[in-house]
């Protein structure tokens, strides 16, 4: 008769055997470089993306994808009636108002000629009055004669006065009115020029969005310029990451359009945190420039933290419990760890390069 083995002696019996013929490996000595990935895209310095100020059709467009401008050079018009009539309207006004604050204008010249006139008045009855008392010195002619060239004297002297002033206050009106209407008339003159929108800086058009017959909104850009030369890598890091991360550390950069690798170093850490994608920007200028670069491609990067040429590695996924390996027997042994990278991580004590150490 036999007898049967129970199962749980045979499970632990196939473990065992099992246990025996696990991948096993030794520490390799060699290079390690602990990084931290980020990934990104392709940016041009200066690079915005242009919002007009006018609301109006779309009548003619200058540049094109691909050109070149200088800052300053007109990009697109757009049909505002409403901004032109005004700007016609402050233009005739500024004309009328130099025209009458000019001391030859047909209104300081009137009031000019009434104050000639109040001047030519009073100097007639001011000699009277000094004539009339002169006789009334000498007891001749009457009192009441003396009190009528005086009351005359003072009537003119007065009327001399408020011609001066009337000259004066109009003369400082029609300035102020005209100092208003030119101002009125810079402003219709920038709302024109707001109908031309212009290049900020000296770039590329990387984009048009509008096309002659659109209408164009403030609230919708027409066209992204950015600059032709200057083109930086804009990455984000993980907030968990960012602590690490210094100005000239050296970066790794993959992009879609190569199959190389392209040397960059970090030039600017943007210290606030995106509350959506829990991550910081980082940019980075290449080192070794890609051939040819557009705005907005993929990036992938690893910035370097750390690097060793030589020293002793084993495969990441030998670690038990974190910073613990396995040894004949299942025995778990403590290392102590240094740098990381994807596949590989440092061992700085524990074991040596002839250990041979279980898969677990």
């Amino acid at each position: 008769m036999k007898r049967s083995i129970p199962c749980a002696i045979l499970c632990l019996l196939m473990l065992a055997g099992c246990g025996g013929d696990g991948e096993t490996t030794k520490p390799a000595i060699g290079p390690i470089t602990e990084s931290v990935y980020a990934s990104g895209v392709v940016k041009a310095a200066g690079q915005y993306q242009v919002y007009p100020v006018a609301t109006g059709q779309v009548t003619e467009v200058f540049v094109r994808e691909g050109d070149t401008v200088k800052a300053g050079a007109p990009l697109i018009r757009i049909d505002d009636r409403s901004t032109t009539a005004s700007a016609r309207s402050a233009s005739a006004q500024v004309r009328l108002l130099e025209e009458s604050a000019s001391e030859n204008g047909p209104v300081l010249v009137q009031l000019q000629g009434t104050l000639e006139q109040a001047q030519d008045r009073f100097a007639v009855d001011s000699a009277n009055y000094e004539r009339q008392k002169a006789l009334w010195s000498q007891q001749v002619g009457s009192k009441v004669e003396l009190e009528q060239r005086e009351l005359a004297y003072r009537t003119s002297k007065a009327a001399v006065v408020r011609a001066a002033k009337a000259i004066k206050e109009t003369r400082d009106r029609l300035r102020t009115e005209l100092a208003v209407a030119r101002n009125n008339a810079a402003i219709s003159a920038a709302g024109n020029d707001d109908r031309t929108p212009s290049s900020l800086i000296d770039g590329v058009v990387y984009d048009l969005l509008v096309e002659p017959g659109e209408l164009a909104t403030p609230q919708k850009p027409v066209a992204v310029l950015g600059s032709a030369d200057d083109l930086y890598l804009e990455l984000e890091v993980d907030e968990k990451d960012i602590a690490h991360i210094q100005v000239g550390q050296e970066v790794t950069v993959t992009l879609e359009l190569y199959e190389e690798t392209f040397r960059a170093a970090v030039t600017r850490i943007i210290p606030l945190m995106d509350p959506r994608s829990r991550t910081f920007t980082v940019e980075a200028r290449f080192a070794e420039r890609p051939p040819r670069l557009y705005p907005n491609i993929t990036a992938e990067a690893s910035i370097v933290l750390q690097r060793k040429d030589r020293t002793m590695t084993i495969p990441a996924s030998y670690l038990v419990d974190g910073s613990k390996v396995l040894l004949d027997g299942e025995r778990k042994q403590e290392v102590r760890i240094g740098l990381r990278d994807l596949e590989r991580v440092e061992v700085l004590e524990g074991i040596d390069s002839t250990t041979v150490i279980h898969k677990p």
